[in-house]
């Protein structure tokens, strides 16, 4: 076929000129001086935006200076600036100081306007970066307005960089983040509480691409010993370690995921051998799963998530029931009639994280079995022992409202909980497969095919809007990424259902992956989940489809340069995402070859 000259990718959004940006130019982006300011004759106005990351103690004052700024306007008479009205407005507002917490100092602000009880939830709780739907009383869910004020969501991020780490943690007042090891650690001797809240502050800022929802307060560094619940198990806490240490990627991290790789395995054979915290090692597995299969490491992967498959069904963790908690009667039995007897939860918070523990194991299985073609290892429904009957992930009650990023509005306005839509997503991308993937289409077939249809369809219907670009953050992710997730896989879904024929519905499913893509800034990446990979390599099958396609014509609504556009920028997203997880390197390379292939390219 004739060559074509494509036109060069658009530019990521913040990388332009600040000269092209601010007269609406377009801009190559060439350093030191872009080709619009050349042709222009004024080399001397083309200046770049300095996006190197300022550091966390910088932004805080920068956020506390504004902070003050606001509750001085919001707290002063509405005209007027004179020196006398600044300096009462300015002693009748709170003295915040970094030398310490400084949440009771602004309990006169008005929660109504500040929703200050998501304050103090830690900062990296919220890495999906989208604010919680319950915004007091806003009107306007903060998730679901692009107009809304950004200051009201950035002051969830405001607040709890003092006290994350040291509430969450053990480490009381404020604390910079450590900086990254100069060197490789000793890891034959126990690690240092700083080395421990360094690897546990990165693994939480990822733990949203592990699919890791449990109690974060179980991991504090001096636990409670009062506590009720047992400290993680060490299988655990090196899977942790072992990702934490690949989200670093410095050098002396890299150096290290080969150790905490045979500390986690070592200590899972352990665990197993005396029985000991299994619903831990059941995590530890689907956690070290996870990060094979992001390496190219299948067949590993595979054998892991199949173990926490099998253990989590031997542990009951599939029949779960709401009333599961160890009975206050000595009378009653405080073990479960699982096949592996383990004790029943003692209380609310082990029973919620027993089922984020299963969707977990169950997301890994029926997500990444099927990105390899692999089959589940997760039975449903073929037998009464098989049938999952554990209910949705929910968030603690006392909770509610106070998660940033995880309770969001759906279309209709009802609150939704990301956990659970992700585990209904997980779900649907596996049943869609198998009947995408189906030899014969028998009338079971079609029925089946017609009853996943109207589910997908309601399931569509509770998703929260996909708002894009959120300008008012001030560090990567600038989108939600959790959410950005769940609309790819939903719309990959439509994909596998119609993926014999160029519907117009399909089609239109592939093109909004495709507009998720184009708003994600680069720094983005680092945060999106690896099965994204797997899932923009369906949508760039589809686009194969369309160009080998007999039927392809001018009557298509894609026209051929265009769909050869989406696949470039396929690969191009699938190499951006490969910088942090190989597997995504191997799918751009594989839809490369297929193209050229399947093109008759040479």
């Amino acid at each position: 076929m004739p060559i074509r000259k494509t036109a060069a990718p658009p530019l990521q959004r913040g990388l332009a000129c600040l000269s092209c940006r601010k007269r609406k130019l377009k801009c190559d982006g060439k350093k030191p001086v872009c080709s619009s300011c050349l042709k222009m004759k004024r080399p001397e106005e083309c200046e770049y935006e300095d996006r190197r990351q300022k550091s966390r103690t910088q932004k805080l004052k920068e956020k506390l200076m504004k902070l003050e700024d606001r509750i001085r306007e919001l707290e002063g008479p509405a005209e007027g600036s004179s020196s006398g009205a600044s300096s009462s407005s300015a002693a009748s507002s709170p003295a915040v100081s970094l030398g310490g917490p400084f949440f009771p100092e602004l309990d006169s602000v008005d929660p109504s306007m500040f929703d200050m009880e998501r304050a103090a939830f830690p900062v990296w709780a919220n890495n999906s970066g989208s604010p919680s739907s319950s915004s007091g009383s806003l009107s306007v869910p903060v998730s679901r307005s692009v107009t809304c004020s950004p200051f009201a969501q950035s002051m969830e991020n405001s607040f709890d960089a003092n006290s994350s780490l040291g509430h969450i943690f053990g480490l009381p007042g404020y604390s910079p983040i450590p900086e990254v090891p100069s060197q490789s650690w000793d890891l034959s001797a126990p690690l240092s509480d700083e080395q421990r809240r360094l690897l546990l502050e990165i693994f939480l800022a990822h733990r949203h691409q592990c699919w890791f929802d449990n109690d974060l307060t179980r991991f504090q560094l001096f636990a409670d010993p009062e506590s009720a619940r047992p400290e993680p198990h060490p299988a655990l806490m090196n899977a942790i370690f072992l990702l934490a240490c690949h989200f670093g990627r410095g050098p002396h991290f890299s150096e290290m995921e080969s150790q905490f790789l045979s500390k986690t395995l070592h200590e899972i054979t352990v665990a197993l051998d005396n029985s000991d915290r299994l619903v831990d090692v059941v995590q530890a597995s689907c956690l070290l799963a996870i990060y094979l299969y992001a390496n190219c490491r299948t067949l590993e992967a595979y054998c892991h998530s199949f173990s926490a498959a099998r253990l989590a069904v031997g542990l009951g963790l599939h029949q779960i029931q709401l009333n599961d908690l160890e009975p206050s009667s000595s009378a009653s039995s405080s073990k479960s009639t699982a096949p592996i007897a383990i004790a029943k939860p003692r209380t609310p918070a082990e029973l919620r994280d027993r089922i984020a523990a299963f969707w977990q194991v169950f997301m890994v299985d029926r997500c990444w079995s099927v990105a390899n073609g692999l089959p589940v290892a997760l039975p449903d429904g073929e037998h009464h022992q098989g049938r999952i009957k554990t209910p949705w992930p929910e968030a603690a009650p006392e909770l509610h409202g106070m998660l940033p990023g995880m309770s969001l509005n759906s279309e209709s306005g009802q609150p939704v909980y990301l956990p659970s839509l992700k585990a209904k997503a997980a779900a649907l991308y596996e049943r869609t497969f198998r009947l995408a993937s189906a030899a014969h289409q028998t009338d079971a077939y079609w029925n089946e095919h017609r009853s996943t249809s109207i589910a997908l369809q309601r399931f569509n219907a509770t998703l929260p809007f996909f708002v894009g670009f959120e300008g008012y953050k001030t560090q990567a992710p600038y989108v939600d990424v959790e959410l950005l997730s769940i609309h790819t896989i939903a719309n990959v879904c439509t994909i596998h259902l119609q993926r014999s024929s160029l519907e117009m519905e399909t089609i239109q499913s592939a093109n909004y992956i495709m507009s998720l893509i184009r708003q994600l800034n680069p720094a983005d990446y680092e945060f999106l989940d690896p099965l994204l990979s797997a899932c923009w390599t369906c949508v760039a099958k589809f686009y194969i489809q369309m160009l080998t396609n007999t039927a392809f014509d001018a009557n298509t609504p894609l026209p051929a340069y265009a769909v050869e556009q989406e696949l470039h920028l396929l690969v191009v997203a699938m190499r951006s995402l490969g910088e942090y997880f190989p597997l995504a390197n191997e799918h751009a390379k594989k839809i490369e070859d297929e193209r050229a292939m399947l093109l008759g390219f040479t």
